[in-house]
């Protein structure tokens, strides 16, 4: 009797190591995805056009673009609780970056603002289904969403 249900508890396991795995996978595959339908080519141009006379524009874009591929790396390695704890200083110096952005945001013609505000909102919309998938993922929750969350807050900020 206690083989059999040694059995069974090694078979559902391997059962939950299978299923982490492919959730894992899935949310790579979104990252992927996310990546490829990118609409912040079409809002990167807006704003570099918004702020081609604007002092320190174009480096805010540089910037702006440099992170979120950062973050969108950083979250296409998160696959369980380990890389999550992994993750975690990449996710806060990039919520940091983003800080340091705003004082120039703030500093920025209206029409400025609005493009730049453009290009976090499509960056947002993209990474929130990443950001699901990832959440969704055993253990992962509880590690991130405290960072995840102060991180989403600062690119809130970003609204004109």
């Amino acid at each position: 009797m206690a083989k059999g249900m040694a059995d069974g508890a090694a078979s559902m396991t391997e059962a939950a190591k299978e299923t982490t795995k492919e959730m894992a996978e899935e949310a790579k595959a979104a990252v992927g995805d996310a990546v490829k339908a990118s609409g912040m080519s079409e809002m990167l141009a807006k704003a570099t056009e918004s702020l081609a006379s604007v002092q320190g524009g174009s480096d805010m874009l540089k910037s702006v673009q440099e992170s979120f591929g950062k973050l969108t790396s950083t979250l296409s390695g998160i696959t369980n609780g380990e890389t999550a704890t992994a993750a975690l200083p990449q996710i806060s110096q990039l919520t940091e970056s983003f800080g340091g952005m705003s004082d120039l945001f703030g500093k920025l013609p209206d029409a400025a603002k609005e493009a730049v505000s453009g290009v976090f909102g499509s960056a947002i919309s993209e990474l929130k289904p990443i950001l699901d998938k990832i959440m969704a993922i055993p253990g992962v929750d509880s590690i991130i969403k405290p960072a995840i969350d102060a991180l989403m807050a600062k690119l809130d900020s970003f609204k004109a």
